[in-house]
């Protein structure tokens, strides 16, 4: 009996998903790792494979919304036969609208993200702006920062976006001029 609840246990404990505990630490991860990561966060995995053999596409379906991509960096290497790093990305289709200036400064404004901009984007056509976090795991990090990085990656972005492209908070003021026929300069 106890030979069989052992290997039930076992069992179990394979077909659990990869990253169950939050607090173990990694130092590489596979294609399948960062499946498990995204599948535990309740992400939608779109596609696999599209940006290099260990590269996910995914969308925040119960969050912002934003497609992004977790891209496997320093893989297969005389240290480990996995990734050591991730590249996490969310990518806009540039409109001519954006400027280098803006890029540079949502990079100083948002240091925990890099904005960059790629006149031919991924697949060689299309221009395209990107917001990227960066992730070592050479010496280990926990699981759960794995995620929090994510999380932090995809609340961000859009702040990121908005600025480079003068929307939301950052759009130009649309001035009335009703409201200055109204305005009574001698208030001030």
């Amino acid at each position: 009996m106890r030979r069989t609840l052992t290997s039930l246990g076992f069992l179990a404990a394979l077909a659990g998903s990869a990253f169950a505990d939050d607090a173990r630490v990694v130092k590489s991860v596979s294609l399948q790792d960062l499946q498990a990561i995204l599948i535990e966060e309740g992400y939608t995995i779109n596609s696999t494979g599209d940006d290099g053999e260990v590269s996910v596409r995914a969308t925040d379906t119960a969050g912002t919304g934003l497609i992004f991509n977790l891209l496997g960096a320093a893989c297969e290497t005389e240290f480990s036969d996995d990734c050591l790093g991730i590249n996490m990305q969310v990518r806009y289709d540039a409109d001519g609208q954006e400027t280098l200036e803006r890029i540079n400064e949502a990079n100083l404004m948002w240091a925990a993200t890099s904005a960059w901009y790629s006149p031919d984007g991924p697949d060689g056509n299309s221009p395209t702006v990107g917001i990227t976090r960066y992730v070592i795991l050479d010496g280990g990090m926990t699981v759960r920062n794995i995620k929090d990085n994510l999380l932090n990656l995809l609340a961000i972005a859009p702040q990121v976006a908005d600025y480079v492209w003068q929307a939301g908070d950052w759009a130009p003021l649309d001035v009335d001029d009703e409201l200055y026929d109204d305005y009574n300069a001698d208030e001030w």
